[in-house]
């Protein structure tokens, strides 16, 4: 689980290691000679991956995946259903036009989910291309069913539920309300093995910031928990919901913490009717990573500033220890890398002072991935620290409707309220809703260009909707007043996303005229003026990067640039035990909906609701 392919593909040190760790996994598969891979999300570390990271993922998929080795799996579900959101909904094996001998299977998390108008990530271009088998899509984020993929090897046979991430507060409140229906086939129902895939914290953030794992339906068997990066993938028995919970944990490290330190595994999973056996397989490519902590205070060293000189020494001998037991600890594998991450927290409580960090680490410039944030200095709170925010009332800050400890705060509201409520913050054209949900999308999706373009669409639509009414008699702000409420729809963010992408992807091919591509549009917008001449004159504002005279970027026809500065802008199985491998908090509620399917019908699905089964 949790592949992150791309993460710090530019730094020149760590850039590759992603890349190298996803072959191993399936240099691995094909060892071992697995019926097919399971993935539990996060493929991606960003939801539009360069295309040096696409080409790379790519490549090995093709060198592994492809082969005239037969699948032994029977597909027995309907493609259609589970692979509905693709234009081939065929599972890749069974498709003639492909030999594939190693089948992949996975859901979306929250780094490559689906975005944009069309509703796409990354994974869908594998999916088209044949390469995977994208499954665990949603429809609809107000009810979720989910139908399982039904496969058989011989007499085990085998239902993988797949649940693509979801936001964890959105899916709580679905789970709760019991609007998660699982659909379970009723013939020979107690000869499943019942697997269930998802992307969602597993670990408490808040009220309704998790998913706790009484939420699942009893009746499954072994649950696969993708976005925890932390590797525990030695399945844990919850005796609450009568199933086995196994966390792979990401084959990456994308953050300097302890979870990460562990060491990072894949597993080889063997079903046998309803058994099944976990062979985990640490992975020897990763990069060494060690954590560390140490108290000055337990140092012996004064705090006087005189005496830096020998915290500085101190605190050197550890790093030297630590990147000493990496090199003790190197798997052998020439391809893990033998420059180690290495995070030294140091607890600087009692007077002293922390140094400088940045200037301490580049002494250990190529030795060590990540010189620049070597050390992490914090200051353990006081007892009467904790108790004067104990007795701090609560913080009533007008500006806002809601209490700013609120774990469910969202950044649209705040900003919503802000504007709302701040007359020196009035919007003229703009409503708040859109602009609160693209700083949202800004900060989630990191669209870095999506508040520019969408000020650029709502200002083209508004002033066509002007112009269209000329002959109105109200006056111009009093027609913007009623426009502003009604001008901006769903689609419009669409419409503004797609611009946002398309900038992106211009300037990642190389392409530094981002501005000038836009042209068509800067052409149509024109900026308010009390001079009809100024409208009429064929002048346009500069728009960034831009140089002096005319703003035609490259490609019009009208007007050359001029002046300096212008720019152009499982049951898996190959024979008895079946085989599949395996890449990747608590409160009791009621249970998803289950459904029967009557023995008649001829779909092994049922979609019409009838009364939960549970067990006794």
């Amino acid at each position: 689980s949790d592949c992150h392919l791309g993460y710090k593909e530019k730094d020149p040190i760590r850039g590759h290691d992603s890349l190298v760790t996803f072959e191993e996994v399936f240099e691995l598969a094909k060892e071992h000679q697995v019926d097919f891979v399971l993935l539990g999300g996060d493929l991606f570390h960003e939801n539009k991956p360069s295309r040096a990271t696409l080409h790379g993922c790519i490549e090995i998929l093709r060198k592994y995946c492809l082969g005239d080795k037969p699948c032994q799996v029977e597909f027995l579900s309907d493609q259609s259903v589970n692979f509905w959101s693709s234009s081939f909904p065929v599972i890749n094996y069974e498709d003639p036009n492909y030999n594939i001998s190693t089948p992949v299977f996975t859901i979306h998390g929250n780094h490559d989910d689906p975005s944009g108008s069309k509703n796409l990530s990354a994974i869908d271009i594998l999916s088209s291309s044949g390469l995977v088998n994208y499954f665990g899509k949603t429809s609809s984020v107000d009810e979720v069913s989910i139908s399982p993929l039904l496969m058989q090897k011989g007499n085990s046979k085998l239902a993988v539920y797949g649940l693509g991430s979801i936001r964890d507060e959105r899916l709580h409140r679905l789970f709760a309300s019991e609007r998660i229906t699982m659909l379970k086939p009723k013939k020979d129902t107690d000869k499943w093995f019942n697997i269930m895939v998802l992307h969602q914290n597993r670990v408490k953030h808040g009220e309704k910031n998790y998913i706790p794992e009484e939420f699942l339906s009893e009746f499954l068997d072994l649950v696969i928990w993708g976005h925890e990066h932390e590797s525990l993938i030695t399945p844990e028995w919850n005796p609450k919901t009568n199933f086995f919970v196994c966390q792979p944990g990401s084959t990456v490290a994308t953050s300097l913490t302890e979870g990460e330190a562990k060491k990072k595994h894949v597993a080889i999973l063997k079903v046998f009717n309803k058994t099944f056996k976990m062979e985990e397989i640490p992975l020897k490519t990763v990069r060494p990573f060690y954590v560390d902590e140490i108290c000055l205070q337990d140092t012996g060293i004064s705090s006087d500033a005189r005496h830096e000189h020998d915290i500085v020494s101190y605190v050197k001998e550890k790093i030297e220890s630590m990147i000493t037991k990496a090199e003790a600890e190197h798997s052998g594998s020439a391809r893990q890398p033998t420059e180690p991450l290495i995070r030294l927290k140091i607890e600087y409580s009692g007077g002293y002072s922390p140094f400088n960090a940045l200037r301490f680490g580049q002494q250990f410039v190529g030795r060590v991935a990540n010189p620049k944030d070597i050390l992490h200095f914090y200051k353990k709170r006081s007892k009467k620290d904790i108790a004067d925010d104990e007795q701090m009332p609560s913080i009533d800050d007008k500006e806002l409707s809601m209490n700013v400890h609120d774990q469910n705060v969202k950044i649209e509201d705040i900003i919503s309220d802000i504007l709302q409520d701040d007359s020196s913050y009035q919007m003229k054209f703009l409503s708040e809703k859109a602009i609160g949900d693209a700083v949202r999308i800004f900060v989630d999706k990191e669209e870095n260009d999506i508040i520019e373009e969408l000020v650029r669409h709502s200002l083209k639509k508004m002033q066509n909707l002007l112009k269209k009414n000329q002959t109105s008699n109200m006056e111009v702000d009093q027609q913007v007043e009623i426009y502003k409420e009604t001008v901006f729809g769903k689609e419009d963010m669409q419409l503004a996303m797609e611009s946002a992408q398309n900038r992106r992807q211009r300037h990642s091919n190389g392409d530094e005229d981002e501005d000038n591509n836009f042209s068509d549009a800067d052409e149509n917008i024109m900026k308010p003026s009390t001079s009809t001449d100024t409208l009429s004159n064929g002048r346009s504002n500069r728009g960034r990067g831009r140089g002096r005279g005319q703003t035609r970027g490259r490609g019009n026809s009208r007007m050359p640039v001029k002046g300096r500065g212008a720019s152009n802008s499982g049951s898996a199985f190959m024979k008895k035990p079946a085989i599949a491998m395996v890449g990747s908090s608590r409160v009791k509620t009621k249970k998803p909906e289950i459904i029967n399917v009557d023995d008649d019908s001829d779909d092994p699905f049922d979609c019409g609701r009838s009364k939960r089964s549970r067990k006794g």
